[in-house]
């Protein structure tokens, strides 16, 4: 076991990162440690067979080849903002020639708008020439040849160009007006005796129920009175009594678009990524890399409709939704929760199929990576229905880090994407809005910080094509050039370089899984469960606990040995259910199983009462009788005593440490950060020590 005195980042030496390698006495081999910060592990294969970017999981890894000289495509992937001017090749080219041989991969081409017209910001602020013109074209083609005579590549960001920007997605649905959504509305009528009601949209579902005092539907009475609305009016005579008549209806919410639409995916490709092929056809090859998409935004909620729906939910459930749509507004009994759960999963599935995925093919089939830093970041578990399922179809999931931030929770959803659906990159975009004051030291620590969380491709925000006036002030600042630590900024990207390319190898390697918490929400239980886990992530990670989120459907692929749950390379001892009124059936069975096989499994507050099944379901409350609870409180200390510490500090102050620990090829590697000049720590490995310095070619 290794108890090593630390070489840290305190006061003078507060941004330092070292790597500390341990040398195996079975292999004569060495396990790698990152101090400061912990890395890994490149192939010994030639590079020329990975694709740009990409990182290994061989079991052979030597990792030190790569650590001294990173391959192409870890270094900075900066925002280029072309704002509003008049772009000239002699600028452009003047950029490159100071970006040159300065640890940067790719140019990451963002627009600015302005704060006028537009549906999701003002319009895009219109340089000159203009987006998409075929003058653009041919600057943009220029300025991708001059990149790579510099040893970089070029891409596009979506930023300020989706629904209602009148840019590409505008021209799809001018084009074909059958992808403009539609959202499911509820409209609610308590009746004593007739009733004559207009529909404003498609009636799907119009009912009538008698109603207690709490003004809740009593499902046995139900009469359905949609074959008396054909046209969308409604004329009822209602019988003796008080009645509540719920009609759920379809109106298109224009501009927006349909993810669930079965050419939503092709098109999005079609009028965005595949143009540049098609203008690029040679140089796109290898002019091409890092595509990103900032905030995407369908300009819908989750309660979605198409005409392809109600025979994809037969097809997938075997039964029809359509007679059950009040329940995804209005409690009705034990089977609420069923109906909601299986409205969501085919939704979200219809979404993944149509659009995330052929996104993601149309990347993967050429070897690019497409990064995203989308909407809640993770935080709002059912954007797009469920975050984590939707996130996983992006080469780079990732999140932004405003203001030198390093919020645990984003990193850790974005990371755990990666981890357990083997994406070869986690995109950190930072850190807009920390200010013209922002020195070199704080860029540094923010860096370092959010690479310990989990991420390893670096995209700083600034990069400023122009400043007239200072335009949009609330981003600045510009990271590179304009700014005095410019002349540093060589060997930190270079520095960065190193980092990203040791923490993308290999697999993450964490005690903990924390079960991300979709159900509660989409079966409409509130966020309480969402608190809970998150909470818990923070005081985990505070305490240098290192854990991944686990999404519902990597659970079940899950295999169980040995008492511990083995999923994509990924290791977990610890399974914490965090405060779930619902979960999937499947879920809660592998949970109980692997509890049952010797796991450690954590349900922290309270049982759950229900699944896909609906409430009541008997065999879950036979299996749930056998099982207790701790309280959130208690959670860090019962994971404490229950596993062996895969990291502590055993000697110094603790003070919210970032640790990261990774498996690559035969060398375990960590990374720490934000520990004691003097401290002694603890790692849960054998083997001889080595320190690397990251900021230093060997």
């Amino acid at each position: 076991q290794i108890a090593s005195k630390w070489a840290k980042n305190a006061e003078s030496d507060r941004i330092s990162l070292h790597l500390l390698c341990l040398n195996d006495p079975l292999r004569m081999k060495r396990l790698l440690l990152l101090l400061g910060m912990i890395l890994l592990t490149i192939p010994l294969f030639s590079r020329s067979a990975q694709p740009v970017g990409r990182p290994s999981r061989d079991p052979e890894l030597d990792v030190l080849p790569g650590f001294r000289n990173p391959p192409a495509g870890y270094g900075e992937v900066p925002f280029y903002w072309w704002m509003g001017d008049t772009l000239t090749r002699d600028h452009l080219r003047h950029h490159l020639d100071l970006l040159q041989d300065h640890g940067i991969s790719s140019l990451q081409v963002n627009y600015v708008h302005s704060d006028k017209g537009g549906k999701l910001w003002g319009l895009t602020y219109r340089s000159r020439p203009a987006i998409f013109t075929d003058a653009w074209w041919e600057l943009f083609g220029w300025f991708m040849h001059e990149a790579r005579k510099r040893g970089m590549t070029v891409s596009l960001s979506d930023y300020t160009l989706g629904v209602g920007q009148q840019q590409y997605v505008d021209e799809i649905l001018s084009d074909h007006p059958d992808m403009i959504g539609k959202e499911l509305h509820l409209a609610k009528h308590y009746v004593k005796s007739s009733l004559r009601l207009k529909i404003p949209g498609e009636a799907l579902a119009v009912q009538a129920f008698r109603y207690d005092r709490d003004s809740l539907p009593i499902v046995s009475s139900r009469i359905d009175l949609t074959p008396l609305c054909p046209d969308g009016e409604l004329s009822w005579e209602a019988p003796q009594g008080e009645w509540l008549v719920l009609a759920v209806y379809a109106s298109p919410r224009d501009p927006s678009f349909d993810p669930m639409h079965p050419q939503s995916g092709k098109r999005y490709v079609e009028y965005f990524f595949q143009r540049f092929e098609e203008h690029f056809p040679q140089e796109a090859k290898e002019g091409l890399n890092f595509f990103f998409s900032d905030e995407l935004n369908f300009q819908l909620g989750n309660l979605i409709w198409n005409v392809t729906f109600r025979q994809e939910f037969i097809r997938r459930k075997g039964y029809d939704i359509v007679p059950f749509l009040p329940a995804l507004f209005v409690e009705m009994g034990d089977r609420t929760t069923k109906y909601r759960l299986d409205y969501n999963d085919v939704m979200v599935s219809l979404c993944e199929e149509r659009f995330f995925e052929p996104v993601y093919r149309w990347h993967e089939e050429r070897g690019l990576i497409y990064g995203c830093d989308h909407g809640g970041r993770g935080l709002n578990v059912t954007e797009f229905g469920d975050y984590f399922r939707t996130q996983r179809w992006n080469q780079g999931p990732g999140c932004d880090q405003p203001r030198l931030g390093r919020d645990v929770i984003k990193n850790k959803v974005a990371s755990s994407i990666a981890h357990l659906y083997n994406r070869p990159r986690v995109w950190l975009e930072g850190f807009y809005g920390s200010g013209w004051g922002t020195s070199s030291g704080d860029l540094t620590d923010a860096i370092f910080a959010n690479f310990a969380q989990g991420q390893n491709l670096l995209s700083l925000h600034g990069l400023y094509y122009s400043t007239p006036g200072g335009w949009w002030e609330w981003a600045l600042p510009c990271n590179h050039f304009r700014m005095p630590y410019w002349a540093e900024m060589k060997r930190l990207l270079a520095c960065t370089q190193r980092l990203s390319y040791l923490l993308s190898q290999g697999y993450h390697r964490a005690d903990v899984a924390v079960l991300y918490p979709v159900e509660p929400v989409a079966a409409g239980f509130g966020k309480g469960s969402v608190d809970c886990a998150f909470e818990l992530g923070r005081q985990l990670y505070a305490t240098g606990i290192d854990f991944d989120f686990m999404d519902y459907e990597s659970l079940a692929r899950a295999d169980i040995e040995q008492g511990r749950l083995q999923v994509s390379g990924e290791s977990f001892r610890v399974l914490i259910v965090p405060a779930m009124e619902a979960m999937r059936s499947t879920s809660f069975e592998k949970a109980v199983a692997f509890q049952q096989a010797g796991g450690i499994v954590i349900w922290v507050d309270r049982l759950p009462e229900a699944t896909e099944r609906g409430r009541n379901d008997e065999q879950m409350r036979r299996l749930t009788a056998a099982l207790r609870t701790i309280p959130q409180q208690r959670v860090v200390e019962t994971v404490s005593h229950a596993v062996t510490r895969d990291f502590a500090i055993v000697q110094g102050a603790v003070d919210h440490p970032y640790v990261l620990h990774r498996k690559a090829g035969w060398r375990d590697l960590y990374a720490v950060y934000n520990v004691g000049r003097r401290a002694i720590c603890y790692f849960r490995c054998r083997g001889g020590a080595e320190l690397w310095d990251p900021g230093r070619e060997r």
